[in-house]
């Protein structure tokens, strides 16, 4: 990575990562991590990115969540208020059982 330079930093989903590194794959091979890094999302993604942009979108409209918490749940998809739990454990914040069933109501929109 020597003499590259760090433009931006954000976080991206699975789905949208799969997306770019088979983009990139198409115009040229593939580094190492680049190829692991696409395995897994193969493995792990669990929905398109069109799909994905949207439920980001909803969950981040939610009180509490941001566009990080709504990726870090699209890239999970849990099932259970207490998976939903885990997911915000180190947050400085508590979500009431209320909000919980929110979320999993919206996750189970889009789940397959």
């Amino acid at each position: 990575m020597i003499g590259k330079k760090l433009i931006s930093k954000e976080p991206l989903p699975l789905a949208e990562v799969k997306d770019l590194i088979t983009k990139r794959k198409k115009e040229g091979e593939l580094s190492y991590e680049q190829n692991l890094t696409l395995e897994y999302c193969k493995k792990f993604s669990k929905l398109s990115s069109k799909d994905t942009a949207k439920l980001v979108e909803e969950l981040s409209q939610m009180e509490k969540l941001n566009k990080g918490h709504g990726i870090s749940l699209a890239d999970v998809m849990p099932e259970t208020p207490d998976e939903v739990k885990l997911v915000f454990a180190k947050e400085h914040f508590v979500l009431g059982d209320e909000e919980i069933s929110a979320i999993i109501e919206t996750l189970n929109k889009y789940r397959k």
